[in-house]
């Protein structure tokens, strides 16, 4: 790195490194002024030069002991400031100014919540820990089908798989521990099926004690770039009313379901939301919905106690990342208004303020058949329904050059940074210092695709 590049890093507000290294020179020129106070009252009358006839007349005089006292206390702060500076470096995961300005970077980035489930979300989480270390997943614990809905029925907890998947997109190490939390047992009597993270969380709630308690623990160890909670504590069943008029139970059953669905609640009903979760949303300056499949990822969050009344309240921007397929079954024929429309009707009207969607303009080499089954299509997105319903627009090129049905985890979250830091009313907020790290990482945004 060149040397000025070096020092506008060293002399970048917010490092909290500044204040100890002028605490250290100040430290310095107390040991300077007691060395030479104690000198100067023992031997002053031997020296003629002109810089020590300077620093008699310039220095304050002290005694030979008020002298001693300085230089204690002056190594003194030398020592102190050099600890602070050295603990500073010792917390980064690099020893380098690289690295702490890089997780200065993160350390000051916004505070965002991100509410769903799926895989939806941890594709999400991959692309959002290069801008900010500040978030919180806010989980669905609606799955009742596959290893977390067997660890759910046998063991009475809230289902681990959603919560596994967010954990691992925000560790540090993402590709190994991917490979370890998602091992699944090919054969053995009661483990066939299950997946290692599963039954790591299973056994971690159970020596801890409680699910958040246990989650924390894994944050410890993975170093996670913020951390992931569950909605609510209470197991949730997703009930689904049906435009035939039927209701269907479970989430598993309702995916396979040929009609459309007109309504959503849950089982409890009055399951509430984590305090956690609530103290999240009103200190965060963007809440991101999705994503992830409407009915059974997204929408279930909403139908909890609380949710909806904090999302009113809080003062951060609220994002809606809408599907870039629509859902066989689901939301079969839907366009970006309507996914928009239900979640408003879940919810109130004028929740949302941006609406993040696909612009349909990213070429892949993958046949778009090979990820289609059942009727699926590309969301179509029509701007004017969307702002009759309260809310801003915003599209870009969002899709997986390698899976036209997937979301790319970079250009989303970038869209979505964009469009934080141009909104107007979040800039308002920040304040100077982290104003200038928005403007850093905004200004780096192209090393942060590759």
């Amino acid at each position: 790195m060149k040397p000025r590049k070096r020092l506008s890093k060293w002399l970048s507000p917010g490092l909290g490194l500044k204040r100890w290294a002028i605490l250290g020179g100040v430290a310095l020129g107390l040991v300077v002024l007691g060395l030479w106070s104690m000198v100067n009252n023992q031997t002053a009358k031997q020296f003629t030069y002109d810089v020590v006839h300077f620093l008699q007349l310039n220095l304050p005089d002290l005694s030979f002991w008020q002298g001693l006292i300085c230089v204690f206390i002056g190594i003194g702060l030398i020592l102190y400031s050099s600890m602070q500076v050295s603990s500073r470096f010792h917390s980064t995961k690099g020893s380098s100014i690289d690295a702490y300005y890089e997780e200065t970077i993160l350390a000051n980035g916004p505070k965002i919540v991100v509410i769903g489930g799926g895989t939806g979300l941890g594709v999400l989480l991959r692309g959002l820990k290069k801008y900010t270390s500040n978030i919180t997943a806010a989980v669905t614990v609606g799955d009742d089908g596959g290893s977390s809905g067997k660890l759910r029925e046998a063991f009475d907890v809230i289902p681990v798989g959603d919560i596994r998947n967010c954990i691992v997109a925000l560790a540090d190490e993402q590709d190994i521990m991917e490979k370890l939390f998602s091992y699944r047992f090919a054969k053995g009597e009661g483990l066939k099926g299950h997946s290692l993270g599963n039954l790591l969380l299973l056994g971690l709630t159970a020596v801890q004690g409680n699910f958040q308690d246990a989650v924390a623990n894994i944050d410890q160890v993975l170093h996670i770039s913020g951390r992931v909670l569950p909605i609510t504590m209470e197991p949730l069943t997703l009930v689904a009313k049906m435009t035939d008029g039927k209701r269907i139970v479970g989430e598993c059953h309702i995916t396979d379901a040929e009609a459309a669905i007109a309504k959503l609640s849950i089982r409890p009903g009055d399951a509430e939301v984590l305090p956690e979760v609530l103290a999240a949303i009103a200190e965060a300056d963007a809440i991101v919905l999705g994503p992830g499949s409407l009915y059974t990822s997204v929408l279930p969050n909403l139908c909890v106690k609380g949710v909806t009344e904090a999302l009113a309240k809080a003062r951060g921007r609220v994002f809606y990342v809408c599907n870039v397929m629509t859902q066989p079954g689901e939301t079969t024929n839907y366009t970006a208004t309507d996914h928009l429309q239900a979640i408003l009707a879940h919810s109130q009207e004028g929740l949302v303020d941006y609406v993040i969607a696909d612009d349909g303009t990213t070429s892949s080499d993958v046949a778009l058949a090979d990820f289609i089954t059942g009727g699926g299509a590309h969301v179509q997105v029509d701007a004017a329904g969307i702002k009759k319903l309260g809310a801003d627009l915003v599209t870009a090129p969002l899709v997986a050059s390698d899976n036209p049905y997937r979301h790319a985890s970079l250009p989303l979250a970038k869209t979505i940074m964009e469009t934080l830091y141009n909104d107007n009313y979040f800039r308002l907020h920040r304040g100077l210092v982290k104003s200038y790290w928005d403007w850093q990482t905004y200004k780096h945004r192209k090393d942060l695709d590759t």
